[in-house]
């Protein structure tokens, strides 16, 4: 195999000669058609006021602006040539308007936007791969606007997913807990989300974890997340759902800085800046640093000597060049670099990340409103981590192992959309590719002093073809049908210890995943949905072959695990009888078969295995309400039970799956005027949940706030205070050891910059 450096440097070859050769295959497009700028002022239905925080957008190029208080937009450097530029506010209808734009035009556009949903007003392209309004898909949509992100108290984007109630993270921060971090919706275990950044994974390629930090919060236009298996549309990764992260696209002329701190030394800057570089070409930059804020995570009763606030430095750089040379073409060829330190909690107790990435994109809007999409990408990552045994009165530790993880990540998608189509209202398809490699070189350390070397490792190929198509019988009726076909191989994969090397067999396997969706408009206030569908996930290099030791137990790989699989459906509504208020609702059910868990084979031994099933039944409920203009609540409820049915030991069969909390609420409240600024309060409450080895975490309920304002324009500043109550709450049991949440955490900043 290629050294990764290679590999790469190969792969920006390829994204250099593909950028040229799309080019050259649209010669009458190519050329530069000279750019426009477009302005208006969006108001309100309800009370034809100017609104504020509209979203203004067009898909080629993607550029998209913010309205200010006074309810204006502008859309900087665009190329001459016909759009369709979509409008959504919360609690608004979106609203399409065609314009064409001449070379040198400065253009105005002023709408005035309905009164719709106050919670799925956006259009979404994470459900069917392609745009589609949030209130026409038949399956549980979440959407984190723009205004909802810049007024939220959180500091991470992980942390922004805590007010969807269906979807479960650690307790801990991602800023304070270790770098790798995990994700599950609706009960479906951990590691069975796809997690993506402007259609890139980010999940890594040994175990599925993901840093958050690689998704800047301040470079965030939207998220959306959709909840159940999306294996119909993205394959391996989706077993239980699917999180799409989105970034603001940082068009020419715009910029924006960030500067905050708070308590514990807390410091942060984001900067990003585009700038126009002549012949269609431009540049966009983006950097993201943090750190401090950490906290002594150990109960303060059962503190012993080494204890010690927790630490994290976040390094994150990104750049890009776009080229669009008119409203049909663009092209973009950009780059990552991330870097993650942290100390947990101990001396000797660290992780160290690092993270390499090049991806490359071309859209091409042809006739009839066809949309034919490119991406690719290639991955480097390099991971260290520092175990370490401590005394029992916490006096003293020891260095048990040391994990040197280097792991390689390509791959790429062709995708084709369009609408009205042979009867159909939307048709999607298209295919991509994804390989894996992965290695891990461990070193234990024993009581006695001596040295245990393993080394294992393997590599994963996954390709997969897919088809969506949206059938409008009726008026009122939407029906989704979606199918995928997946094949991956396992090759490669090794064990080398002081016994020697053990070379395994090479696999391969294939999945088949359909998905049908039904949508119905009962009356203008009222719809209807249900779903059914069958999602897999293959298992991940570290399953298959990683081989390591964990306190007294020598865990073993197994290459002969197979695929897991879960069958879902789920029925929803939503109901809004008036403009100013709002209720939806889901009740779901997911049998999970062929879940791989450890189980112990011998003393001392243990081996995943494909011996767990579980079951996870729920519900959800989300209530928005806006009584007066200014201000917005809503308030959402989780319930869901997922229980092991069948698993490695007969004691287990009905016990709870561990990091799945029994309930999950939220309220929020934000109350914005032009004059005044903006404040939210955010109420999280936290049911009884487990750790993965079973202990029981109380539950627990946090305050949190945010107030921001605008100075001048283009220039605001805000305060940010997580869990205002200072309460104490459990994230972890180790034995008899309680870590606890993040104490009262005050943070100020100011932003500067224009769209």
């Amino acid at each position: 195999m290629r050294p990764p450096r290679y590999r790469s440097l190969r792969l920006v070859g390829r994204a250099c000669s593909f950028a040229l050769a799309a080019t050259a295959a649209f010669p009458a497009l190519a050329r530069a058609q000279g750019t426009a700028t477009l302005r208006g002022t969006v108001t309100s239905g309800i009370d034809h006021e100017p609104l504020a925080e509209a979203r203004v957008s067009i898909d080629v190029p993607p550029r998209v602006a913010i309205t200010n208080g006074a309810g204006r937009y502008t859309l900087r450097d665009v190329p001459a040539g016909r759009y369709d530029v979509v409008f959504t506010a919360l609690g608004h209808t979106p609203l399409h308007r065609t314009i064409e734009l001449a070379a040198g035009q400065n253009a105005t556009l002023d709408v005035e936007l309905e009164p719709g949903s106050l919670m799925l007003s956006s259009v979404i392209t994470t459900a069917r791969r392609a745009p589609a309004p949030a209130s026409d898909v038949a399956a549980t949509v979440n959407v984190l606007s723009p205004e909802q992100i810049r007024t939220s108290p959180a500091r991470e984007s992980q942390d922004l997913l805590r007010e969807i109630p269906g979807v479960e993270l650690p307790r801990t921060s991602s800023n304070v807990g270790g770098s790798a971090q995990i994700v599950s919706i609706r009960g479906v275990d951990e590691g069975r989300t796809a997690v993506f950044f402007d259609g890139i994974p980010v999940t890594d390629a040994w175990g599925e974890w993901i840093d958050w930090s690689r998704v800047p919060k301040a470079l965030l236009d939207h998220v959306e997340v959709i909840e159940g298996g999306g294996s119909s549309l993205y394959g391996n990764p989706a077993m239980g759902g699917v999180i799409s992260f989105f970034s603001h696209p940082i068009a020419p002329g715009s910029y924006q800085l960030q500067v905050d701190g708070g308590d514990r030394d807390a410091r942060h800057v984001f900067a990003s800046a585009g700038v126009p570089l002549g012949s269609a070409f431009s540049a966009m930059v983006s950097g993201d640093y943090g750190d401090g804020g950490g906290y002594t995570l150990v109960e303060p009763s059962q503190r012993g000597a080494i204890d010690q606030r927790s630490t994290s430095i976040r390094r994150n750089a990104m750049a890009r060049i776009e080229y669009a040379p008119s409203s049909r073409l663009t092209a973009f060829l950009g780059g990552q670099l991330f870097s993650d330190d942290r100390n947990l909690g101990t001396p000797l107790s660290r992780d160290r990340r690092r993270n390499g990435l090049l991806d490359l994109g071309v859209d091409y809007r042809g006739t009839a409103g066809a949309l034919f999409s490119v991406r690719a990408w290639d991955s480097d990552m390099r991971e260290d981590q520092y175990a370490t045994s401590i005394a029992a009165d916490r006096s003293s530790e020891r260095l048990t192992s040391w994990q040197h993880i280097p792991s390689h990540d390509w791959g790429g998608s062709v995708q084709w959309s369009r609408g009205d189509l042979f009867g159909f209202e939307s048709v999607t398809a298209g295919a991509d590719v994804r390989h894996l490699g992965g290695r891990m070189a461990e070193q234990d350390y024993t009581v006695g002093g001596d040295t245990v070397f393993i080394h294992s490792g393997g590599d994963q190929l996954l390709t997969g073809v897919f088809a969506q198509g949206v059938l409008a019988p009726l008026s009122r009726l939407r029906i989704e049908l979606g199918a995928r076909v997946d094949r991956w191989g396992n090759d490669n994969g090794f064990a080398t210890d002081s016994l020697g090397t053990t070379k395994y067999a090479d696999k391969t396997r294939s999945a088949f995943s359909p998905r049908l969706g039904i949508k119905y408009q009962v009356t203008s206030s009222l719809s209807l949905h249900t779903a059914v569908y069958r999602a897999f996930r293959a298992p991940n290099l570290a399953e298959l072959y990683r081989k390591f030791f964990s306190g007294t137990n020598e865990n073993l790989p197994n290459p002969g695990l197979e695929p897991e699989h879960v069958t879902g459906e789920e029925v929803g509504f939503s109901f809004q009888p008036a403009p100013w208020v709002q209720l939806k609702g889901t009740v779901y059910n997911a049998d999970m078969r062929d879940l791989n868990t450890f189980v112990t084979i011998a003393p001392g031994q243990r081996q995943r295995q494909n011996v767990q099933k579980t079951q996870s039944q729920g519900g959800e409920v989300y209530l928005a309400l806006r009584p007066v203009e200014p201000l917005f609540v809503s308030a959402s409820l989780n319930y869901d039970d997922d229980r092991i049915v069948a698993g490695p030991t007969p004691a287990s069969i009905g016990t709870r799956v561990g990091r799945v909390p029994l309930q999950r609420a939220v309220i929020r409240g934000t109350y914005s005027t032009a004059k005044l600024g903006a404040l939210t309060l955010l109420w999280r409450y936290e049911g009884v949940s487990t750790t993965f080895s079973g202990a029981r975490l109380k539950s627990f309920s946090v305050v949190d706030a945010n107030y921001q304002r605008d100075l001048l324009p283009g220039t605001s500043a805000f305060i940010s205070v997580e869990n205002v109550g200072d309460t104490d709450y459990q994230v972890n049991l180790s034995g008899a050891i309680v870590s606890l949440g993040m104490p009262r955490t005050i943070r100020a900043g100011v932003s500067v910059g224009r769209d």
